[in-house]
């Protein structure tokens, strides 16, 4: 960030209301293989095959990244600085800049080609790739903070790519489309990863997989199974099935295609197809009781399977048409959920180079204290130029944040909290017009002085720790001689250094009063001014 964007500055109880509402749906306008779902740095990302669309918090395709190929998965980190995503056809893994939409990393993954799933937590990346060829698919784990990332393999081969889940150190993978299935549970604190062992349902195994998931804490691996009328939840460590959710009591359910787990904890989402594959529904169950909090479906489309995800309080899935393939980004109503208010005071007046101080307060519905939260603040210059910074609130929900303008005009502040499970996220924003830099010219040198001997100044119009562009001083001279003759003359021009200081020198050669002019010239962004300095010079003693 341009200037000093300096950050100081919070957990929830609450009650969920019951809602139901279609939410949004937006065409994306592609087709094809994909429709894996992330959402990070205020947009959400949707791979398609040979491109992936970015759309805005509303809903709607703000722009996209093309000239992929096999975009089919995607993953993004708490902090949603990142989004990385599987090209199964090139066999690589690309690592994109949420803000810039700029490729900024790949990842050669060509001795373990196909990649087409993937799971990230904090810095470990697991991929699950394959081509189709039995044995040669599995699953690989890298850290992303290595320049050069050491592939990690993880478990026996497979034919088709795991779907692969992570949560603390446990991961879990299971191979998609076959018949009887396992889930492989892993502990991941450990290289290479220690096997815990398999969930297997009963002696028959389990029916085919469509999606896999883990609960926040690791403590549950959730499924989706292509033959049951339910998602399970089964303990990573017993091994054994820990709690069903079934389905919110509509006769239209076909089959389970998608399964997720809110980031807090609070609650398990569900995705179900009717049998024909023309009616979605997203359900909303508590996590520990598995109590249906909300549902909802979309007539005339299915849910592409694995493709849910959240974002604050918002949740996302990707829809397509059943003949053409055509995606659409489909959003829940944030209704289900408490409200928030949040709060942005600027000061009075703003000069650029001058530290300013803002305040805020996040608070909530239900009058309980928000506890700590990350704030995302975004900062527009007036050149059009932008800049990103997290604020953590303090327990109470209030905040502060401070900012030195490095230019003048209307500069953008907004705060935004993406909420949470239990309350709707809220923004606010405020325009500050920074005035130009009103400098104080000092300037210090001796008060008499001898003809002949050189005479030395130094001043300054800055304050510590400001750094400003080139300035331009000058310097002038005017002589009252002992029988009143006045002289004047232009002494020097010279550039102030980027801490606002300065120096010069002269050397009288006549006695009386010497007044030397300093003007501060000034420029687009620091005002002028002007001081003034008067030294007797006499004649040297005999």
């Amino acid at each position: 960030m341009t200037g000093s964007l300096l950050l100081m500055a919070g957990l929830l109880v609450a009650q969920a209301p019951a809602a139901a509402a279609a939410g949004i749906v937006t065409d994306l306008g592609v087709a094809g293989r994909g429709g894996d779902v992330v959402a990070g740095g205020s947009k959400v990302f949707v791979a398609a095959d040979d491109r992936i669309m970015v759309a805005s918090i509303d809903g709607k395709v703000i722009n996209t990244i093309p000239g992929l190929s096999g975009a089919v998965a995607l993953a993004s980190p708490e902090t949603g600085r990142k989004v990385y995503a599987a090209l199964r056809d090139s066999h690589e893994v690309i690592e994109i800049d949420t803000t810039t939409l700029a490729i900024t990393r790949r990842i050669d993954l060509t001795a373990y080609p196909c990649p087409s799933t993937l799971a990230q937590s904090y810095d470990r990346l697991w991929i699950g790739y394959g081509c189709g060829e039995a044995g040669e698919g599995g699953v690989v784990g890298l850290v992303l903070s290595a320049t050069t990332p050491t592939l990690v393999r993880v478990g026996p081969g497979t034919t088709q790519p795991p779907l692969v889940a992570i949560a603390r150190n446990t991961l879990v993978a299971g191979e998609p489309g076959v018949s009887p299935a396992a889930v492989r549970v892993y502990d991941i604190s450990t290289t290479p990863a220690t096997p815990r062992g398999e969930i297997r349902g009963d002696a028959n195994g389990l029916p085919p997989l469509r999606d896999l998931a883990l609960t926040e804490d690791g403590s549950a691996a959730l499924s989706a199974l292509a033959d049951a009328r339910q998602f399970d939840a089964w303990d990573t460590t017993t091994l054994t099935q820990a709690r069903p959710y079934n389905s919110s009591g509509s006769s239209e359910h076909g089959l389970p295609t998608a399964v997720a787990a809110s980031p807090d904890g609070a609650y398990v989402v569900g995705g179900w197809n009717s049998s024909p594959g023309d009616t979605a529904e997203l359900v909303v169950y508590d996590a520990t009781t598995a109590e249906v909090i909300y549902a909802t479906d979309h007539q005339g489309k299915a849910l592409v399977a694995g493709s849910i995800a959240f974002y604050g309080t918002l949740i996302w899935g990707v829809l397509k048409e059943p003949d053409t393939g055509r995606m659409h980004l489909w959003r829940l109503p944030p209704s289900p959920f408490h409200s928030s208010a949040l709060t942005l005071t600027a000061p009075s007046e703003a000069t650029a180079f001058k530290q300013l101080t803002f305040s805020g307060r996040l608070t909530l519905s239900t009058g309980s204290l928000p506890g700590v939260q990350t704030l995302e603040l975004y900062r527009w210059l007036p050149d059009g130029t932008s800049s990103f910074q997290e604020v953590t609130t303090a327990a109470d929900g209030t905040y502060q944040f401070t900012d030195t303008p490095p230019s003048i005009g209307a500069f953008k502040y907004q705060v935004y909290w993406p909420g949470n499970s239990w309350f709707r996220g809220r923004g606010a924003s405020v325009t500050v017009t920074v005035a130009r830099y009103h400098p104080v010219l000092t300037v210090t040198g001796p008060a008499t002085g001898v003809v002949g001997e050189r005479l030395e100044f130094s001043g300054t119009f800055g304050a510590d720790g400001v750094v400003f562009p080139q300035t331009t001083i000058t310097v002038s001279r005017k002589v009252v001689s002992p029988d009143g003759t006045v002289t004047s003359k232009a002494l020097v021009k010279m550039a102030a250094a980027a801490d606002g200081s300065f120096g010069f020198a002269d050397t009288p050669t006549t006695a009386g009063e010497h007044t030397y002019t300093i003007r501060l010239v000034g420029n687009s962004v620091v005002e002028p001014a002007n001081t003034s300095h008067g030294v007797t010079v006499l004649q040297p003693t005999a």
